[in-house]
Formats: C-alpha cells, structure tokens, sequence
C-alpha cells in the first residue's frame, strides 16, 4: 500500500475512533452499469493477493502492526473468498500457474506490477471513485499476464486499513468520556480480466473487533456490498438492478 493511501486511510479511522458504537458498520459502492446490471453476467474471478495494514494509535505515535497486518491479510483473502464462492463466483488465484505453464518468478513479478499499478491509482480512486461509472480507471491490459485472467470475467483486489488504541488512547478517552475502539475500511475493487478496466469498487468500515472477530465484524457489510453490486446470487429484484447511477449510503 502506498505512502498517500496509507496516511488517508489512517487519517479516515483516526478521526472516527469515537464517532459510532461497537460492531457498527458503513458501506459505499460505485461501479458501471453494465457491471449491476449483470449484462454480461460475472461467473468467476481471479483473486490477488490481500494487501493490509494495521496501525495502532498511541497517545502521541503511531505504530505499525507488521505481524497482525499479514495475518489480517490473509483472513481478508479467506473471508473475501469464502463469500464470492457463496454467491456463486468461480474462483482461481492469482498465484495459481493452472495448465499455462508460466513459472512462480514470472507469475509474482506480473503480481507485483498489478499491484503496483493498482496502488498508484488508489489517490484517484479515493478522490473520485464516481469516474468508475465512466470507465474512467484502468490497470491495463498486463492483467492479462496472469494465467488465471484467461478464464475469469473480473480480477479482484483487497485492500484493508486498520487502527487499534494503545491502552494509553483507551485511558485517555474514557477520561474524556469519549469511546476508543478498533476500526477498520476494507476496500474491494473489480477489474475487467482482460483489459483492466476498473469496473466496481466496494468500500466498508466497521468499528470492532476486526483483528479476532473478523468474520462477524466484516462478513456482513461485504454481503452488503456484494447485494449492492448484484453479483453472483446476490444480486437483488430486477428494479434494482435498472439503476444507471452509482451510489454511495
């Protein structure tokens, strides 16, 4: 995750430490048309690699949680997995060589630029994620390197952010009578596996235990997004699959 994704994200936790109740959750979609309204239809997707970090804020620092940021990684691929599988999705990994033959080097290296490119359009994802709808975000077509691209509709990419109060910050709020508890945004964005073209994005916050708890806290503004995007079996009455707008609630 880049330096400037990173420093807004932190910045979007730390100022909601004490803004909602615990389990309390938030959800925000964009996407393309063609993309809610399943017209061509999304059967299965390439999974990439989760990218995670957790910070935890201090009275006066901030420190970052390397081990709890790559296991948090790792649960986000199971649980973003897990709940694509259960609306029916297809689903292959990145890292995956299936029948292509390509090597482990070359299929990390081509990782890594998707990531990368990935990671570089994020300040503009997060300034105006409306241009979604106008096919406006692209990876490129490097996507296509990947030997999983071959047989799926979207490549998917996860991004979480975390924040958990140092006992200190707890203290210091109850003496506030102010509420400190974890938060955390994840982010899922789908990719056209072809071309690149940035098709849908997700975005969910939820104030909680989402290092133990991940499942309960998570698993259920992701079905949120997942309805709200119409994918898979998820995908809700044909009325209100006919919105042309992108929304955000």
């Amino acid at each position: 995750m880049n330096t400037a994704r990173r420093i807004y994200l932190a910045f979007s936790l730390a100022i909601t430490f004490s803004a909602c109740s615990s389990n309390a959750s938030a959800e925000m979609f964009w996407a393309e048309h063609k993309f809610t309204s399943a017209k061509p239809p999304i059967h299965t997707a390439c999974l990439m690699p989760s990218e995670a970090e957790i910070d935890k804020f201090g009275v006066k620092a901030v420190e970052r949680m390397p081990r709890e940021s790559d296991s948090w990684a790792v649960a986000l691929d199971v649980l973003v997995e897990a709940h694509l599988r259960a609306v029916g999705i297809v689903i292959d990994t990145a890292a995956d060589p299936l029948s292509s033959g390509a090597s482990d080097n070359d299929i990390q290296q081509a990782i890594e630029q998707i990531q990368e490119k990935y990671n570089s359009l994020s300040h503009q994802l997060d300034k105006n994620p409306r241009a979604i709808d106008k096919g406006s975000y692209t990876l490129g077509d490097q996507v296509a390197m990947l030997p999983c691209a071959a047989n799926s509709d979207v490549l998917v990419l996860i991004r979480g952010a975390g924040a958990v109060p140092s006992g200190g910050r707890e203290a210091m709020g109850a003496l506030a009578g102010t509420f400190v508890t974890q938060n955390a945004i994840v982010t899922i964005t789908f990719a056209d596996a072809k071309t690149g073209e940035i098709l849908a994005m997700t975005r969910f916050h939820n104030v909680g235990d989402f290092i133990t708890n991940w499942e309960d806290g998570l698993g259920g503004p992701l079905d949120t997004g997942l309805a709200d995007l119409n994918l898979g079996s998820a995908r809700k009455h044909e009325s209100d699959r006919e919105r042309s707008t992108p929304t955000e609630h």
